[in-house]
């Protein structure tokens, strides 16, 4: 080993330096991952939104808030198709994604009844006996009322979202 060192003395007459292996050692890897994770941070970007899009984002929220249309006991009386059957309906609620058609609903009242009568005036007894058939009554009466309320297109998640019926009975009249 003395040997080794003098002919290192002789070739560079410099002993090496432990300080400079240590440094070599931990330093290039410090630097390059401190590079890595700052290229890291640029290219990917930061995992917040703009205030701008979360405004944005928190008015175009649709909100739920139930709309009434027949009251709860207060049974309303529809004509079937053919003039024989009438329905009976105990409660109508929508369920509607904003404050503007709620009052929507509230002040065209009497079209959305009229549009009602409409409706059951096209349907028949056994119609609205099924499952799928009180599905598609109440699909109808969605559209109907967002087509009376102005909220279609784009603006429907803002208007009826859902029906809730309540068909107390189905008699005939002779």
């Amino acid at each position: 080993m003395p040997e080794e060192m003098e002919q290192q003395q002789e070739q560079g007459g410099k002993k090496p330096n432990p300080i400079m292996g240590i440094l070599k050692l931990v330093g290039i890897p410090l630097i390059v991952s401190l590079v890595v994770t700052l290229a890291v941070f640029f290219l990917l970007g930061q995992n917040k939104q703009p205030q701008q899009q979360q405004e944005q984002q928190q008015v175009t929220a649709p909100t739920q808030i139930k709309a009434v249309v027949i009251q709860a006991g207060k049974f309303q009386t529809f004509m079937l198709k053919g003039g024989r059957d009438v329905v009976v309906i105990d409660s109508l609620t929508l369920l509607v994604g904003s404050e503007p058609c709620r009052a929507a609903v509230a002040d065209k009242n009497d079209e959305i009844m009229d549009a009602l009568s409409i409706i059951f005036l096209s349907k028949e007894r056994f119609e609205l006996t099924t499952p799928a058939g009180i599905d598609l009554l109440k699909k109808q009466i969605r559209e109907a009322v967002n087509e009376i309320t102005g909220f279609t297109g784009e603006k429907e998640k803002f208007g009826v979202i859902n029906v809730y019926i309540y068909v107390k009975s189905i008699s005939s009249v002779q």
